[in-house]
């Protein structure tokens, strides 16, 4: 639309999808962005690309809220279209609890409440799944407002156990020691003193136990979508997972994936969220069974996720999706057209962790044909500082792959 505003991206958060976000406004539109966050981060402090916003180590959802008043103020003084993202589950639960605040100072590209509380009913996307060629792990539900019965719902599956938020905005903000995104529990013995920590810090939400679906990293595939205001999956993106990162914080997020359109995983990831009206950004982690090959519905996050830029590498810009959406533009479907590598760690560490021959070989022949992609590499934001961050980065993620992961597992635990 030309005679359409700039777009003015304020961005909540400052992790490696915040940035990547502004990486794709700014290679789309030439518009600079604004981050809010607490603290600094390397990547984003000194960036030519965007201008963080630092609330402090103790700031409060007003002082939150005020900072973003200011921003959108400024933005429609200048005559750009503020546009708000976030990329945290707290954060969209915090967006969509005060919608209509957002919504009265920004464009929110944020799933609406109804399409979030939607992926968090675990029965119906059980139902959805298996109707369209995907299974969930079996799983049971452990309610913290009451813990008398855990034992006996843990009994019903067989161990080891995955265990995880049922939904994870409350539980993000907790602080304890010991504190995992994901556990991996051995038995039952085991389960009760992470169970016991966590309920100490106060947590009296739901934690799901799940079944432990065998297979490495490489059985693992990511497809983020985006659904228009109409209901039209605009876009599909897809990447098959190469090596995960192990850190307990960032468990399952992508550190190396081959993009490529994968539609027998897409089209199953568009028809569990297309009855349920879903609308907006999703990333959805699929596993395939490394004994049956049978796929599983993992998660489904409401969010653009911490690895967006793959969709860029694909060939298409995942901000002008959704800015278009925003805009009433009508847009064709688009899925992955292009092959090409996504890594955030030194390819060092595919050669080894991954020692399957025939995808040892597809990988080199995508690396030779395309190279590798790393979002926070942008030649149009180089900065000697943001260079020596980027290769620190790589060099802790290789310590911690050292240190939590230094073999290859059949189960990627």
């Amino acid at each position: 639309m030309a005679d359409a505003p700039r777009p003015a991206p304020i961005l909540v958060g400052s992790d490696l999808g915040i940035y990547s976000m502004a990486r794709s406004f700014h290679e789309r539109y030439g518009v600079h962005s604004h981050t809010v966050s607490k603290l600094p981060r390397g990547f984003i402090n000194d960036s030519a690309i965007l201008t963080p916003v630092l609330l402090g180590a103790h700031a409060t959802a007003a002082d939150q809220e005020a900072a973003l008043d200011r921003l959108s103020a400024e933005a429609r003084a200048r005559g750009e279209e503020p546009v708000l993202l976030v990329n945290s589950d707290s954060q969209v639960d915090h967006v969509d609890a005060h919608r209509a605040w957002h919504e009265e100072r920004f464009t929110v590209f944020v799933p609406p409440a109804e399409s979030v509380r939607a992926v968090e009913d675990k029965a119906r996307l059980a139902s959805l799944a298996a109707a369209s060629g995907l299974e969930t792990p079996r799983e049971r539900v452990i309610d913290f407002a009451s813990l008398d019965s855990w034992r006996s719902v843990a009994a019903e599956i067989e161990a080891p156990y995955i265990l995880k938020p049922a939904t994870s905005g409350d539980y993000e903000t907790l602080k304890f020691p010991g504190k995992l995104k994901v556990y991996v529990v051995a038995d039952l013995g085991a389960l009760e003193p992470i169970l016991e920590a966590i309920s100490g810090a106060g947590y009296r939400g739901q934690m799901l136990l799940q079944e432990l679906i065998p297979g490495d990293d490489t059985c693992g595939y990511v497809t983020t979508v985006y659904f228009d205001h109409t209901g039209t999956p605009t876009l599909q993106a897809t990447a098959r997972m190469m090596l995960a990162i192990h850190t307990p914080n960032l468990l399952g997020n992508m550190a190396i994936g081959v993009v490529r359109w994968y539609p027998e995983v897409a089209e199953k990831v568009v028809s569990v969220l297309q009855p349920i009206g879903y609308r907006g950004f999703a990333t959805v982690d699929v596993k395939v069974d490394s004994r049956t090959g049978r796929p599983y519905l993992l998660d489904i996050n409401p969010r653009a996720g911490r690895s967006n830029y793959f969709i860029n590498i694909g060939g298409t810009n995942p901000m002008e999706v959704a800015m278009e959406d925003g805009r009433g533009v009508a847009r064709s479907a688009q899925h992955t057209t292009r092959e090409g590598i996504f890594r955030i760690v030194p390819m060092g560490l595919f050669r080894h962790y991954v020692a399957d021959a025939e995808l040892r070989a597809d990988v080199a022949a995508v690396k030779k044909a395309h190279g590798t992609v790393h979002p926070l590499a942008y030649p149009a934001d180089s900065n000697p500082r943001r260079t020596f961050f980027r290769a620190a980065a790589s060099v802790n993620h290789v310590r911690a792959f050292r240190s939590i992961y230094p073999a290859r597992t059949e189960t990627s635990f």
